[in-house]
């Protein structure tokens, strides 16, 4: 076998772990893709180069490890480049490979040229292209390193055709493994602020945990666990790292986000807040009062320096790896936690009367109220199935009832909201967990971005079941423009036989109006051993965040 420059970049990404490319063959890739036949690497071929990047996305959200998207130059380019902003956003460490014209002809108006690497960098840790052979196991170090490093996210490597095809000799082939190129160490935290940290948790009368995306790629669940349970503190997830605490832990109260969860409400009395891998961000008002009071103490743990104090001054900022610097804190609090307060009672009691409420909204009157069929939902979940959540009002509704039960377990469009990623995020979870059922709750305006992708999941035998929610309208920004101007235009779409489109793909499909039909066709659909979508004719109605976000506007309270 004659080796080439594709080989050489397939070893590399063999040493990384990586098993399969999520892609569409392409003119300028052809010699990676002939070329990972020789390397054992399976390509899970999708319908759109950014579904492949989200089912990348999803692969490593469920694994915990970069994931690889290769797609052609130019067309191919431009469609995977819109997958991008979401997975920056979200801070996944994917990799993104894509091949372009010959190098001598970059410049010239080339063969589909467009500038990869210009439109790649806003939306990247990093953004390269490979001009010679004998740098493609350094340059893909380089971009590995750089996805995994600090707060993780995704990269680009451009990779002209001559380079994939340049012949190459033991030489050129990669050297190091990655111990030997990257950083294989955890940084623990200033053991004088632990100290003070710990300190200030134990003095707390209304602490509480929020753990966000930088933990779920670093700390370890039982770490988290052993944390609060040494402390007695509350903990709220968010982001990725929903699920990293059961949400059925008796210290864990949910979605760290008050406009979902009511007893996140609460934040605003806190005491004491420990931020692990949170950011200030927009939905949390940058740290500032009322979301948190002026006289609560953040602590703040962080992989990013650069992250500490951002847009809210911290009483303490702790940078290091966020799994050490919690079994530092653990360790250090070891005999001398909190006792069992009136806080945690609170919160109970303000979560469960949530759940009570959102419940009884569950009635059989048709047309159904998204919580009649999410409690159908709720009912087949177990603490192993992973959840997808894709769409506006209906998963807004999912969002505050369904549970996160496991790391990785928890799948939504993250902090950017690009609709549609539901459908190959679910494939993408079910190739990285194959023994997992896979559900999606999605939206029928969602629905439509990627429907196609059941055709990839057929092709490649990917079985998962989506509960469609249909109210044949772009439900929140209709009730948005209600609210905002008295009426709504361009938020009307048409009640679709969807369940029809898939059945056509070859999937099953179910049709469900009445509330005596709904449990049965979601367990037919489960049964079918193939990608299923059961579509549930639903109400349209608000969900907190809509209306948490109305009232924001409107600066009224919300209900």
């Amino acid at each position: 076998m004659v080796l080439r420059g594709a080989h050489a970049v397939l070893r590399c990404l063999k040493l990384e772990g990586v098993r399969k490319l999520f892609t569409i063959v392409g003119d300028t890739i052809l010699p990676i893709c002939d070329a990972a036949v020789d390397e054992g690497l399976d390509l899970v071929d999708a319908r759109h180069e950014a579904a492949a990047l989200h089912m990348a996305d999803a692969w490593t959200r469920v694994t915990g490890e970069p994931a690889v998207a290769l797609v052609t130059g130019g067309p191919g380019f431009a469609n995977a480049v819109s997958a991008l902003p979401a997975i920056h956003a979200s801070e996944s460490p994917v990799v993104l490979l894509a091949g372009c014209a010959e190098t001598r002809d970059l410049g010239r108006y080339a063969f589909q040229e467009i500038d990869q690497v210009g439109l790649a960098a806003p939306v990247t840790k990093g953004s390269w292209m490979v001009l010679d052979r004998r740098r493609i196991p350094d340059m893909l170090a380089t971009a590995f390193r750089t996805a995994l490093t600090g707060r993780y996210g995704p990269v680009h490597v451009t990779l002209p055709i001559d380079v994939q095809e340049a012949a190459v000799d033991e030489d050129d082939l990669p050297r190091y493994s990655p111990r030997e190129y990257r950083d294989a160490g955890r940084p623990h935290g200033d053991p004088r602020l632990i100290e003070d940290a710990v300190t200030l948790l134990q003095r707390a009368q209304r602490p509480v945990v929020i753990a966000a995306n930088a933990a779920r790629h670093a700390v370890v669940p039982a770490t988290l666990r052993d944390f609060v349970e040494m402390l007695e503190v509350p903990c709220f997830t968010v982001e990725q790292a929903r699920g990293l605490l059961s949400d059925d832990h008796p210290l864990c109260f949910g979605y760290a986000d008050p406009a979902l969860n009511d007893a996140a409400r609460h934040f605003a009395e806190a005491d004491v807040v420990l931020l692990l891998g949170k950011r200030l961000d927009h939905r949390y008002r940058y740290g500032l009062p009322p979301f948190f009071a002026p006289s609560a103490s953040l602590i703040q743990i962080d992989p990013a320096p650069e992250e500490i104090g951002r847009n809210r001054g911290v009483q303490l900022g702790i940078a290091g790896d966020p799994d050490s610097v919690l079994a530092q804190m653990s360790a250090a609090a070891r005999g001398g936690g909190r006792q069992a307060s009136p806080w945690l009672a609170q919160l109970a009691r303000t979560r469960d009367a949530q759940r009570r409420r959102f419940e009884s909204l569950a009635t059989d009157e048709a047309p159904l109220h998204p919580m009649r069929v999410l409690r159908e939902v709720d009912a087949i979940t177990t603490a192993e199935t992973i959840i997808v959540v894709d769409g506006g009002d209906y998963a807004g509704w999912a969002r505050s009832y369904l549970r996160a039960r496991n790391p990785g377990g928890w799948l939504r469009i993250g902090p950017l909201a690009q609709l549609g990623c539901g459908v190959p995020y679910a494939l993408g979870a079910k190739l990285a967990r194959p023994a997992a059922e896979v559900v999606l709750i999605v939206g029928d305006g969602s629905f439509g971005f990627y429907a196609m992708e059941y055709d990839t999941a057929v092709r490649h035998r990917l079985s998962f079941t989506a509960v469609m929610g249909n109210d044949a309208l772009w439900g929140i920004d209709r009730n948005f423009q209600l609210a905002y101007y008295g009426r709504a235009t361009g938020t009307e779409l048409r009640q679709v036989r969807y369940d029809r489109t898939v059945e056509s793909l070859g999937g099953h499909g179910e049709y469900v109006e009445r509330a005596a039909d709904l449990a049965p066709a979601i367990e037919r659909a489960r049964a079918s051993g193939a990608p299923a979508l059961v579509n549930v004719v639903v109400r349209n109605a608000p969900c907190p965040l809509a209306e948490a976000m109305i009232a924001r506007k409107s600066g009224r309270r919300p209900s």
